[in-house]
């Protein structure tokens, strides 16, 4: 339930920052998002019941969202003619910390440590964070002749525009793989009864194989056009993932793990960026629509993923990833080969 109410929170922040990043400027966005962050921490350390540990949560996720939209669309906006270049090592940084978390997940285990220090050690860099805010130079974008409701008058023009659609559905179908693989990842060693330590260490060498995808991928694009990289990513994730259900060796399956996060590794950042270019003055309307697509199947496949394992076989997420998968490789298909695409501009 707490994952649950974490997505709803993050896709309610990435469909109203694009708005008001229009209409008060990035850094207002930014302290508004690391409020809501620094209460969402200080909350989850003092949550002795369920209730406040989720509303903490909810705050915490809320300000992430906030952040993270803020963040790409000012990549996206101010680095427009490189944008993907920048998008792809702003994506790194997630790179690192889903390589690095595992490990500290084992350390915690190992040494037994009160959970609720963690958040401690986090309030550090938001701390830091607010502090350099009142520093920097952000970019002043606010729109003072727009009002909420012109700005969702060009949000349902943005909506309706076909290449839009075909970008959302792209991060639909993305966002629900990666989140749906994660479930089958985890029930799957356990049903191996693999320790937990080992399976972080797997889980470790998945982020690392899917950092060194960012890294190949940010170089192909400078030499080629990045639905083809798009393209030929998810090609590889589409073989790899339906070759783990026909191989039982584990060893293996592991290298199709390593290789599936290999080839869907900046799936979100490139098709991001290529949304971006639906409409360029209202890249921030537009960063926070294209977030929000990340959400609806997470939040519904979820559960379904949870039902599948626990009512048919360990494979049945699986199964569906990889159907999901053949889509999302057709709708990158029509992505690559569709020319009759319009822009808003």
């Amino acid at each position: 339930m707490a994952i649950s109410f974490g997505v709803i929170s993050k896709f309610i922040a990435t469909m109203i920052t694009g708005n008001l990043i229009e209409i008060f400027g990035y850094k207002t966005v930014y302290f508004i998002g690391i409020i809501f962050s620094f209460l969402g921490i200080t909350g989850l350390y003092f949550s002795y019941s369920y209730t406040i540990f989720l509303l903490a949560f909810f705050s915490l996720e809320l300000g992430i969202g906030v952040a993270h939209v803020a963040t790409l669309s000012l990549v996206g906006n101010y680095y427009f003619k490189d944008k993907t270049n920048h998008l792809i090592k702003l994506a790194l940084g997630n790179g690192i910390a889903l390589i690095i978390s595992p490990f500290l997940a084992s350390i915690i285990l190992l040494v037994n440590i009160d959970w609720r220090y963690i958040y401690i050690f986090l309030l550090i860099p938001q701390g830091i964070l607010f502090i350099l805010l009142f520093f920097l130079k952000i970019p002043v974008t606010i729109k003072k002749n727009e009002s909420l409701r012109s700005l969702f008058g060009i949000s349902k023009k943005i909506l309706i525009n076909p290449y839009f659609i075909i970008c959302a559905v792209i991060i639909i179908l993305y966002s629900t793989v990666k989140d749906t693989f994660f479930t089958w990842f985890t029930s799957y060693f356990t049903f191996l009864n693999i320790e937990v330590q080992m399976s972080s260490l797997i889980l470790s060498g998945y982020g690392i194989t899917t950092f060194a995808g960012m890294i190949i991928k940010n170089l192909l694009i400078r030499r080629l056009k990045e639905r083809k990289v798009l393209l030929y990513g998810i090609i590889i994730s589409f073989i790899s993932l339906t070759g783990l259900l026909f191989v039982d060796n584990l060893i293996i399956k592991i290298v199709l793990i390593m290789l599936f996060g290999f080839g869907l590794a900046a799936t979100f950042t490139i098709t991001f960026s290529l949304g971006i270019e639906v409409n360029k003055k209202y890249a921030g309307s537009v960063s926070g629509l294209l977030m929000a697509a990340a959400y609806p199947g997470v939040i519904i496949f979820q559960y379904l993923s949870g039902y599948l394992l626990e009512h048919l076989s360990k494979n049945s997420v699986l199964i569906l990833d990889t159907v999901l998968v053949f889509f999302l490789l057709v709708s990158v298909v029509v992505l690559n080969y569709r020319k009759a695409f319009k822009s808003l501009d």
